[in-house]
């Protein structure tokens, strides 16, 4: 995951991409505790994508998670780079479209 260059900087300090703070150990070594993202909601998430959806039982919470795959419906299964420290991914299944929220295009070190 790249660091933001200034492109991306301009298009967070327009109100183009959205910031996020990763929480927990689930896409180390690609992301870490602390670490924060930009993510672009404009784009569409791909397999192999790191993206931020929303957890589909548990309200207000975001996901940082790698796409493993789409189904040819288009709902997508999520896991983390970690498979141990990922655990909601794998209690929830595959998740509509709508509830990704954009792909990870920067990381800034926490």
């Amino acid at each position: 995951m790249p660091p933001p260059g200034l492109r991306a900087l301009a298009l967070w300090g327009l109100g183009r991409l959205l910031r996020f703070r990763v929480s927990g150990a689930s896409m180390v070594p690609t992301l870490s505790d602390g670490d924060y993202v930009l993510v672009d909601p404009s784009r569409r998430a791909e397999a192999g994508a790191v993206v931020l959806a929303r957890h589909p039982y548990r309200s207000g919470l975001r996901l940082v998670k790698r796409v493993a795959r789409i189904e040819g419906d288009g709902r997508l299964f999520l896991s983390g780079d970690q498979p141990v420290e990922s655990t909601d991914s794998r209690h929830f299944g595959a998740l509509a479209p709508g509830c990704v929220l954009g792909v990870v295009v920067a990381r800034m070190r926490g």
